[in-house]
């Protein structure tokens, strides 16, 4: 399987083709996508309604509507309108052309040569002068194209207060504190006049950034983000060891075949087949998965940025609108990740042989074995791990008493859970460690060299004890109730606490 390209280029990418985005177009929900990946999509949805008058967002399924009707569906991914924040954070060589506003009206296009703050128009070199003519504008400033390209400060200037995405031009003046969504001046005549809570944003802002919580969202779209890399990492992983698994059955195919190797032919053929075509299968599910968990992976990101870009460069207003819509879709996300990236299918693969085949009684290929497929799911921890608590309380839920039976008077320095729901403990006086049953009584114990301080387990066979004052590990293996001595770990520092990381790491506390 290829591997997913999870750490892509720096900067904003199209949650559709996953690359940097070439020329973004922004729906009403406010996810971004380039303009030939948004209109691909269209049409996709065009071949299968031909009446149809709007859109579902590939990442939110929210429908969008194109801002001017009656226009052909070949035309509306570039109707809406360019994401001028994520458009300034691209690299120079993806900046694309813009055209004249008043001029594309008359179905003109003809390139911008600045842009108008006030208005917020891209205006073209006549309109320019025309604009500058007209008393109620003469004095409206006017930035140069040159001096937007990658410079995010002076599109926070043209995008100032941020324009409702429901009604084209019209600025954010609400924030209606019922409903908790800012709203334009036709928004609140519409939806929120009778609202108890609406509040004027030029005179109340102060006290709505006052509840400002910009931290806990960046925490949630950290959290978010990393769980969604655990996913495809965990799909990768699984889709590597699958390879190995199918390669294994192949050789254990080969085995048998020494025996009795007129019949084993063409199961080992059958065996590879059905193995590859498993792999395959499989390989295109979680390719598929990863592409739409990196999909909005993405979209999470893109967020991300602009959010980092309105706390650099945005003014106040501009910061508290941009959470306001963050703090909208964080649910959305949130529901997104529970409802299918929580946990990932994973399939074990085995050749099972007949005890026909085993006593060479059999010449029937369905009597000699198959390739038999196990499915069964990996849960990745998504509320204990990226939900953000407010409050913790730990309660204790009783003591353990362990059944060891001894002169000697123990001192427990660590515990740790085994495979099979044992028990070994670290008994620091004695040197030992001590294997314990599901119902804590005493199977075996085995002695150290040195006084054992903490315990964990490495994996279904192996543990690893830090040696209090040395700047030791010792590694147990735990087989069929025994405790051997396997090896030995010298580190540069003194260990006390220890703990098992992923991918077979240790954490090592150290003095």
């Amino acid at each position: 399987m290829a591997t997913s390209n999870i750490e892509t280029e720096d900067g904003p990418c199209c949650p559709i083709c996953l690359e940097q985005f070439n020329v973004p177009r922004q729906l009403p929900c406010t996810h971004t996508f380039c303009e030939n990946c948004l209109q691909s999509h269209i049409t996709t949805e065009a071949a299968k309604n031909t009446k149809l008058n709007y859109i579902k967002c590939p990442v939110c399924r929210s429908s969008a509507s194109p801002p001017i009707k009656d226009r052909p569906t070949s035309e509306w991914a570039s109707l809406f309108p360019v994401n001028t924040v994520l458009q300034s954070l691209l690299p120079a060589k993806t900046k694309v052309n813009r055209f004249c506003d008043a001029c594309r009206n008359e179905d003109a296009c003809v390139l911008a040569e600045g842009f108008c703050v006030i208005c917020k128009d891209a205006m073209c070199g006549d309109c320019l002068k025309y604009h500058r003519k007209q008393n109620m504008s003469k004095d409206h400033t006017i930035l140069s194209v040159e001096e937007l390209e990658c410079n995010p400060e002076n599109v926070m200037k043209l995008a100032e207060g941020f324009t409702c995405l429901e009604h084209h031009g019209e600025d954010i003046k609400f924030y209606c504190q019922d409903h908790k969504i800012p709203c334009c001046a036709t928004c609140f005549f519409q939806g929120h006049k009778i609202c108890a809570k609406v509040m004027d944003l030029k005179k109340e802002l102060p006290a709505l950034l006052s509840e400002w919580k910009q931290n806990e969202i960046i925490d949630d779209m950290n959290k978010i983000e990393n769980h969604l890399k655990k996913f495809m990492e965990t799909n990768e992983n699984f889709v590597n060891n699958l390879e190995l698994h199918v390669n294994r059955m192949t050789d254990q195919v080969r085995e048998v075949r020494k025996k009795i190797n007129s019949i084993l032919d063409e199961l080992e053929k059958n065996v590879k087949t059905e193995g590859i075509r498993i792999y395959k299968e499989t390989v295109l599910k979680k390719q598929e998965e990863n592409h739409q968990c990196l999909s909005l992976f993405h979209s999470v990101r893109n967020y991300h940025y602009l959010l980092d870009a309105v706390q650099k460069y945005g003014s106040n207003l501009q910061k508290f609108l941009m959470v306001e819509k963050m703090k909208s879709q964080l649910n959305s996300y949130w529901n997104l990740v529970e409802e299918k990236y929580e946990k990932t299918d994973t399939i074990t693969v085995e050749v099972q042989f007949s005890a026909a085949i085993q006593s060479i009684l059999s010449d029937s290929l369905s009597d000699v074995g198959k390739v038999v497929t196990t499915t069964s799911s990996i849960t990745l921890p998504l509320r204990c791990s990226l939900r953000p608590t407010k409050e913790c309380k730990v309660e204790s839920v009783g003591v353990i008493d362990l059944k060891v039976h001894t002169d000697l008077t123990p001192w427990y320095s660590g515990l740790t859970f085994l495979h099979g729901d044992r028990v070994m403990v670290a008994d620091y006086k004695n040197n030992q460690c001590i294997l314990l049953s599901s119902s804590y009584q005493f199977i075996t114990s085995h002695t150290l060299t040195d006084k054992p301080f903490n315990i964990c387990v490495l994996d279904d066979q192996e543990v690893a004890v830090s040696l209090f004052n040395k700047n030791k590990i010792q590694i147990l293996s735990v087989i069929d109730d025994i405790i051997r001595q396997v090896r030995m770990i010298t580190t540069k520092y003194d260990c006390n606490g220890i703990a098992a990381a992923e991918k077979g790491e240790m954490v090592v506390n150290g003095r």
